[in-house]
Formats: structure tokens, sequence, C-alpha cells
């Protein structure tokens, strides 16, 4: 409930909104509320959480030979 209003209420009051104004300009308008709530969100999210575009390469395990080449211990 938003101050003290159910569903029904909301929903009166959408259909009022949507009629005066139009649906396109309705659903402009949330599009626009979404995408601030959406950076207002990315601002405030720690740095470590946006990391991005990380590739990770396949590492190989050096030889287990330790003698440089040409150096074979006899």
């Amino acid at each position: 409930m938003v101050f003290g209003l159910g569903a029904p209420e909301l929903l009166v009051i959408l259909c009022i909104v949507i009629f005066i104004y139009g649906g396109k300009r309705v659903a402009d308008v949330g599009r626009g509320l979404g995408e601030s709530v959406t950076q207002f969100k990315k601002a405030f999210r720690p740095e470590s959480e946006q990391v991005q575009d990380v590739e990770f390469h396949e590492v190989t395990p050096p030889d287990d030979d330790p003698a440089p080449d040409g150096e074979k211990g006899e």
C-alpha cells in the first residue's frame, strides 16, 4: 500500500492519468523514470561491482625441467 491506497485505487488513478495524457506520453514518462532509477543505482554501486568486460586467458604451467635449454644435467 502506498499512502494508504490499495490496488483498486491505484488502478483507477492510473486509468485517469492514461485518459488525460494518453498512453504514449505515459509510456515515455515511465521509460524515463526507469532509466533515471537505473542510473541512480549505478552511481551508488561500489566500484568492485562495476567490473566490465574482463577477459580471462588460459594459463599454462611452466615446464618441470629447471635446467636451461642445452644444459641437460648428465
